[in-house]
């Protein structure tokens, strides 16, 4: 026998953001929006790279933004990514100013 390791494939997904708003859209371009799961904009949601949500994403490419990456949020860890960190943060000299 062989001692050839296999490694597990790593899936890649596609973290789609919508920008632009589908007041005034085709009834197809909503769709194609709503099939990928987005209803707002400035919404995240994540994709496993296929075939059939790229192409789903080529009718919608002008409305949203798409970046490659190697694992998925969960919808809790996004919105404790866009949140400001608690209390405040004091920066040295940051707001020195000199009054004659």
């Amino acid at each position: 026998m062989s001692a050839v390791s296999q490694q597990p494939v790593k899936s890649l997904y596609y973290k789609i953001t919508q920008i632009r708003s589908t007041i005034g859209m085709p009834p197809k371009t909503r769709s194609a929006l709503h099939a990928l799961g987005l209803r707002r904009r400035n919404q995240v949601v994540f994709a496993k790279c296929a075939p059939s949500s790229a192409n789903t994403l080529t009718r919608v490419k002008e409305m949203v933004k798409v970046e490659v990456t190697d694992y998925k949020l969960t919808r809790e860890e996004v919105n404790r990514a866009r949140k400001f960190p608690k209390g405040f943060e004091l920066i040295k000299n940051g707001t020195l100013k000199t009054y004659e």
